[in-house]
């Protein structure tokens, strides 16, 4: 996979894009939000600089061509509510997984949805995955929901011990294929 250049995909109300630090401010206020933590094993970011580190972070993962992440920014308001990526790219089996969050205020809005068909249709499509994954906890009613209004099934379970938390997750796995 080569992700120079960066692919920008505009849909009927986002514009799904690279991240920069121009960003930092919009995705601290979502990573600094407890809410979205609550099905996943991630910290809150407690200072910007710790939102900075993960931009450049995700950047250099998509320069080194690693996995790719965007920006979701609503094209009304210009600001960045979210973020969509596939990653653990597996070249010989032709598959990678779903990463998405959202921030809360933005949520329930079909949003996420629309930026999650095009990213799924860019990586069958464009990066001719075969299969796409997206694991979700099993608590997780809107994201089921949403993975199975993507036309994504079921295939399997998994619980996954917590490394920031002493929680165990009950992750369902869907595919796309």
């Amino acid at each position: 996979m080569n992700f120079t250049p960066f692919p920008t995909i505009e849909t009927e109300n986002l514009v799904l894009r690279k991240m920069d630090e121009n960003d930092r401010y919009d995705l601290f206020e979502m990573r600094k939000d407890p809410r979205m933590n609550e099905y996943t094993d991630s910290k809150v970011d407690e200072h910007i600089s710790e939102t900075e580190a993960y931009i450049e972070k995700m950047n250099a993962g998509v320069e080194e061509n690693k996995w790719i992440i965007w920006a979701i920014e609503h094209k009304l308001s210009k600001k960045v509510i979210g973020s969509i990526s596939i990653w653990n790219i597996n070249n010989k089996q032709k598959s990678g997984e779903l990463g998405y969050g959202i921030t809360p205020n933005f949520q329930g809005k079909g949003y996420m949805k629309e930026a999650l068909q095009s990213i799924a249709q860019y990586g069958l499509n464009v990066m001719n995955l075969k299969e796409l994954f997206a694991y979700t906890e099993a608590n997780n009613k809107p994201s089921i929901c949403l993975l199975e209004k993507c036309g994504f099934t079921e295939v399997g379970k998994v619980e996954e011990a917590g490394y920031f938390s002493s929680k165990i997750y009950h992750m369902i796995i869907y595919k796309l294929k």
